[in-house]
C-alpha cells in the first residue's frame, strides 16, 4: 500500500503534469478531479485542496493553485485512483525530505555542465509561440470559448500521453472540422 506521501505525489503528477499547466484555478482543479477523472465529489475535492494548501503541498498564488516546487511528483501506475483518506489528512511537506531532487543536480566540480544559449531563434518547442493564436482562432471559428478549447486539448493530452499542447490543439481543431491548412500556417515552419 502506498504511503500518504506517495499518494500526494501521484495526484500532483496526474493533475499538473498531464494538464500542461504549471498552475490551475481552484474551480478548474475541482472540475478535473470531479468531472474529468471522477475521483471524488466537489466537496471532498475542496476539502483535499484546503488540506494540501495548509500542509505546504500546494500553493495558492492569487487564486491559482500550483504544486510546491520542491516536491518530486511520482507518475501513477496504469489504472491508479487516489486513496481519498490519504489525501484528506496529508502529512506536512517539511517533515519529509525531497527524494531524488539533489541527486539529479551535478556537482560544480564535475566537468559536465549544461550551457544555456540565450540567443535561440526558437523556443525549446518551436511551435510553442503559436499556442495563443491557435486557441484564439479555434475559439473564433468553432464558437467554443477559449477555456473550452484549452480544456478539450488538455483532455486529449491526458488521453494520449506525451503530446505537446499545440498538437492537442491541432486535434481539437480537426475534431471541430476546421481548416487544417490554417492550423499549419499558425504553427509555422521551424526552418
Amino acid at each position: 500500500m502506498a504511503s500518504n506521501d506517495e499518494e500526494i505525489r501521484r495526484i500532483i503528477h496526474a493533475t499538473f503534469s498531464n494538464s500542461g499547466a504549471s498552475s490551475l484555478p481552484l474551480d478548474e482543479l475541482i472540475r478535473i478531479w470531479t468531472l474529468d477523472m471522477q475521483w471524488m465529489g466537489p466537496d471532498v475535492a475542496l476539502q483535499i485542496i484546503d488540506s494540501l494548501c495548509q500542509t505546504g503541498w500546494l500553493h495558492n498564488y492569487q487564486g491559482e493553485l500550483a504544486p510546491n516546487p520542491n516536491i518530486v511528483p511520482i507518475p501513477p501506475l496504469f489504472g491508479w485512483r487516489p486513496i481519498i483518506r490519504s489525501l484528506i489528512s496529508p502529512p506536512a511537506l517539511d517533515s519529509y525530505p525531497v527524494e531524488g531532487k539533489t541527486a539529479d543536480v551535478p556537482d560544480e566540480d564535475s566537468g559536465s555542465q549544461i550551457e544555456v544559449v540565450s540567443n535561440q531563434k526558437y523556443p525549446p518547442d518551436w511551435a510553442e509561440a503559436s499556442i495563443k493564436p491557435m486557441i484564439a482562432w479555434i475559439s473564433e471559428q468553432s464558437g467554443l470559448s477559449g477555456k473550452e478549447v484549452v480544456r478539450r486539448a488538455q483532455r486529449k493530452r491526458r488521453a494520449l500521453g506525451p503530446v505537446t499542447l499545440w498538437m492537442a490543439l491541432s486535434l481539437v481543431a480537426r475534431e471541430q472540422g476546421l481548416n487544417m491548412s490554417k492550423i499549419a500556417e499558425l504553427i509555422g515552419d521551424p526552418n
